[in-house]
């Protein structure tokens, strides 16, 4: 099998590789301002509540590096699950609780 690239099909498809570029990166830099960053477990021990604008508490279990559950309430924003808990948060979900006081509530 014969493969022939012409330079003018290499270069009209790096041109339009380079155009999808530059404005992906204008769409990406035009809507990071009202995107939404990740919600939920962020790692390193960070958990982020996003609430949608109701400043809803919620309560999570949290999982230490030997699998341990401890209870732990948040309110929205990022919050650092790490300073309570003894060993390396290793992760963190929504439990079903709702309306509690924000901070550590011990094991679970």
């Amino acid at each position: 099998m014969n493969v022939r690239i012409c330079s003018r099909e290499v270069a009209i498809a790096f041109a339009l590789s380079m155009v999808s570029l530059l404005a992906g990166a204008g769409v990406s830099e035009a809507s990071s301002s009202g995107v939404s960053e990740k919600c939920g477990y962020l790692g390193g021990g960070e958990y982020r509540h996003c609430d949608g604008g109701t400043r809803s508490t919620v309560d999570l279990d949290v999982e230490d590096i030997w699998g341990n559950d401890y209870r732990y309430c948040v309110g929205p924003g990022t919050t650092n699950l790490q300073p309570v808990i003894r060993w390396r948060v290793t992760g963190a979900w929504w439990n079903g609780g709702v309306g509690c006081d924000p901070g550590y509530e011990g094991p679970t």
